[in-house]
């Protein structure tokens, strides 16, 4: 990953942080709150998404620009 983009990185280490704090959690009561499942399917979320980008290499040299393209041509207002 490019020097600029270091960013997606640190956010994945703070998503990997929160994801183990809230393992704890539900282990400790049993249970997650609604708002602990969806931090947590948030986190998921983005990991998925840039491991995805990650594997396709969205985000080397210039093809950041090529990304943003697409996701322009796919947006729908709805």
């Amino acid at each position: 990953m490019q020097k600029d983009n270091l960013w997606l990185d640190e956010v994945a280490e703070t998503c990997t942080v929160t994801l183990n704090v809230l393992q704890r959690k539900a282990e400790e009561r049993g249970m997650l709150s609604h708002a602990d499942q969806t931090m947590t399917d948030l986190c998921l979320g983005y990991l998925y998404l840039l491991s995805i980008c990650d594997k396709n290499r969205f985000f080397e040299d210039d093809s950041i620009m090529g990304l943003t393209d697409i996701i322009k041509q796919k947006t729908t207002i709805h």
